[in-house]
């Protein structure tokens, strides 16, 4: 079976007796992402961070041990060879420990797909993936992690498994501790049965493909245009407006709702298509070079983002604002 990366984990797949050779592979990337360095403006060179011990200077990595702070500047150490000593059935082995119907979404953490680890694993392997499929099960065990013992969540994915890390729940902040402040008392009945059309009109199946990062395509043409020599256009801030009448608020969203049969596209086709020759300017750009070898700078932020002026936003398009508004991740 041919795999598309290299395995963040590879073990066994433990459920009573039956035992099987798998693999994790971590499901998210973050590989075309916008990432930034810090740099020395006067040279534009990388800054460089170097490991320092306070009296000493700098340190080699190879002089650097673990350590644990059981009082205020006081530490135990532990060696690669103490934690060897703990190593664990779970370091090896995904022991599956209990079934359940389902897991509150709070505790998901980071997804991974679960795969045979050869040919004979595979039999084992198709057979409790059937067998969660048709019970509507969720397995549930325990196994380490980049050196760290984690709950972890399986169920089918297609003709595979996907796991999820589960956080413990000491892990997970009290909601009564951020909610208790909010009233209990009943809502208004018209308001809520308006609310209750709105929502039924906007319900549909989620495609995560209809949403775009905008804030990652606005930083690609702000690259863009600074590698371009162009400041870029700072536009007009603008905030939804505080609703006062929640009523009239309620009326004027169900109107809009039914002037179009489906609500506003969020993907930003246009932009996204863009994305790609924003990248190869950016590659571009990064050949150019000043006559001593270094890098030019480039002219300084100045906030904002699209490739010409833009003027203030209509009022149309204000009120439109919170629709488009990208779901938080």
């Amino acid at each position: 079976m041919a795999a598309p990366a290299r395995p963040y984990w590879t073990g066994y797949l433990k459920l009573s007796l039956v035992t099987i050779a798998v693999r994790l592979y971590t499901a998210s990337s973050e590989r075309e992402r916008v990432r930034f360095h810090q740099i020395h403006e006067p040279s534009g060179e990388r800054v460089r961070q170097q490991l320092v011990v306070p009296g000493i200077g700098p340190v080699e990595r190879d002089d650097i041990v673990k350590g644990f702070e059981y009082e205020k500047g006081h530490y135990v150490t532990v060696d690669p060879e103490d934690l060897k000593r703990l190593r664990l059935e779970t370091t090896d082995t995904i022991d599956i420990v209990e079934f359940v119907e389902a897991v509150d979404p709070i505790y998901f953490d980071a997804p991974y797909y679960l795969v045979p680890d050869g040919a004979v694993a595979e039999e084992g392997y198709r057979v409790i993936r059937e067998a969660l499929s048709q019970s509507g099960k969720i397995a549930v065990g325990q196994v380490v992690i980049n050196g760290q013992e984690r709950i972890i969540a399986i169920r089918p994915l297609g003709p595979g498994l996907l796991g999820n890390a589960l956080r413990y729940q000491d892990e997970i902040r009290k909601p009564e501790d951020f909610f208790r402040g909010i009233a209990a008392d009943a809502v208004d009945e018209d308001q809520l049965a308006i609310m209750e059309q709105i929502i039924a009109r906007k319900t549909k199946p989620f495609d995560p493909g209809e949403f775009v990062d905008h804030y990652q395509t606005a930083l690609r043409e702000l690259i863009d245009q600074k590698l371009e020599g162009k400041v870029p256009v700072k536009p007009a801030e603008h905030r939804p407006a505080q609703v006062i009448d929640l009523m009239e608020a309620l009326k004027r969203s169900l109107a809009e709702e039914r002037k179009s049969p489906s609500a506003a596209p969020r993907r930003a086709a246009g932009r996204a298509e863009a994305a790609p020759e924003a990248r190869q300017s950016s590659s571009r750009g990064r050949k150019a070079a000043t006559p001593n070898g270094q890098r030019s700078l480039l002219l300084p932020v100045d906030g904002g983002r699209g490739k010409a002026p833009r003027s203030a936003p209509a009022a149309a398009d204000r009120d439109e604002a919170p629709k488009r508004r990208r779901k938080a991740s």
